[in-house]
């Protein structure tokens, strides 16, 4: 500085304070690279997660409509003997053993709860995140608030106290046989045939949620799957 060098010196001082601060920057942007990365890997895997937990939910909604359709055969089989006022059959055993049971699924959820533990914003893709908010905070909600519920009330306040009254089961030989006390006069029995009207009902109500939500798993599942493609 004293051999007047000062000019020098402070282009020398600011020339490393621009590389230090770029060292500096690179440094942190790779750093967002990486977190970025790994943000991104743990949306693909999540989004994996939900679309195989989505399939099974799918499989198992399957099964039980065929379930469900293959119970309602059965309460049909009852209407048809009671409309041409047929005696007694053992078939009937399982018809009316059926008639306090019905099939659902208990929905696989545990890829949604991951993503709402690490936060929603994690989905980038903001339509595919509001399809899936949709399908577990709505259309999940009502098979399991509106149908489901109203399978418990119907069972519990109708039909299982006039199942107790009228039919035993044949549990020694299956717990899904049954057989009515007097079945001649349940074919007289306006109740009865009011009750078995309303299963049937309460049946096909829940083919036509499970139709839709299904149709909306489909879609879902394709949406993720092309979601996973693009960015692989």
């Amino acid at each position: 500085m004293e051999t007047g060098k000062t000019g020098k010196y402070f282009k020398y001082a600011i020339g490393e304070i621009i590389l230090v601060v770029i060292g500096i920057l690179i440094a942190l942007s790779i750093n967002n690279w990486n977190e970025n990365r790994k943000l991104q890997s743990e949306e693909l895997k999540l989004l994996f997660d939900l679309k195989t937990n989505l399939e099974s939910n799918l499989s198992n909604f399957k099964n039980d409509t065929i379930s469900n359709h293959e119970d309602l055969a059965y309460y049909q089989n009852i209407e048809t003997y009671i409309k041409n006022d047929l005696p007694y059959n053992e078939e009937l055993d399982t018809s009316f053993g059926r008639l306090t049971f019905w099939s659902s699924s208990y929905i696989i959820n545990t890829a949604y709860n991951s993503i709402q533990t690490k936060g929603l914003d994690l989905i980038s893709n903001e339509a595919l995140k509001n399809a899936i908010v949709n399908m577990y905070e709505i259309e999940f909600v009502i098979i399991e608030k509106d149908y489901e519920e109203s399978e418990v009330g119907l069972m519990a306040d109708v039909v299982t106290p006039f199942f107790a009254k009228h039919m035993r089961g044949l549990h020694d030989q299956s717990l899904f046989l049954s057989r009515p006390n007097e079945f001649e006069s349940l074919k007289q029995n306006e109740e009865f045939k009011n009750i078995l009207s309303m299963i049937i009902r309460q049946r096909k109500r829940g083919f036509e949620f499970f139709r839709d939500i299904m149709k909306s798993m489909h879609n879902l599942i394709n949406e993720i799957d092309t979601e996973l493609q693009s960015r692989q």
